[in-house]
């Protein structure tokens, strides 16, 4: 099943299956076609190489989205927690949401991009915070309900379904 998220149509592994066909004359980009996220796999690709090259297949289709769409979110969320538009950098951590550096520098695992839009958005928010606050003081969490007065709810609820994102 699609549903109709803030990265166009997003693909949530939960609710739709992945069709892998091997055989294609050459890489294919990954593609949505009736509620099918469908990897190209070039028919050289040995059967024990094949979960790698599918998995590098869906990490590259969402860096590119979240590359293309998050700064638009950061800009607007810089503005509402009056802050400056900082750098922002895709990548991938193996611990952490995102991390901010005081040099203006915001970076975010491209696994939230997976998650609802509203807990996307909270990291954002809490990173951008940090440009302000380094730590988490009393200072930081005030700043970032001033802006976001739900943010609990939403860094609970990241919390439960965290696990779920790493892949």
């Amino acid at each position: 099943m699609l549903r109709r998220g803030w990265l166009a149509w997003e693909w949530d592994p939960d609710e739709g299956p992945i069709q892998v066909l091997v055989g294609v004359p050459q890489p294919a980009p990954l593609t949505l076609e009736h509620g099918w996220l469908r990897i190209g796999m070039p028919g050289l690709i040995e059967e024990p190489h094949r979960a790698g090259y599918a998995r590098a297949a869906l990490v590259d289709w969402y860096v590119r989205r979240a590359t293309s769409r998050v700064p638009e979110r950061i800009a607007a969320w810089a503005e509402i927690l009056s802050v400056p538009v900082p750098r922002v950098v895709i990548c991938e951590p193996k611990k952490r949401w995102g991390s901010c550096h005081p040099s203006g520098v915001v970076r975010l695992n491209w696994r939230i991009i997976q998650a609802p839009a509203r807990l996307v958005v909270y990291v954002i928010a809490h990173e951008l915070c940090h440009l302000r606050h380094e730590g988490h003081g009393r200072q930081f969490w005030a700043a970032l309900g001033r802006g976001m007065p739900d943010y609990g709810a939403r860094r609970e609820r990241l919390r439960d379904m965290g696990a779920r994102l790493v892949w």
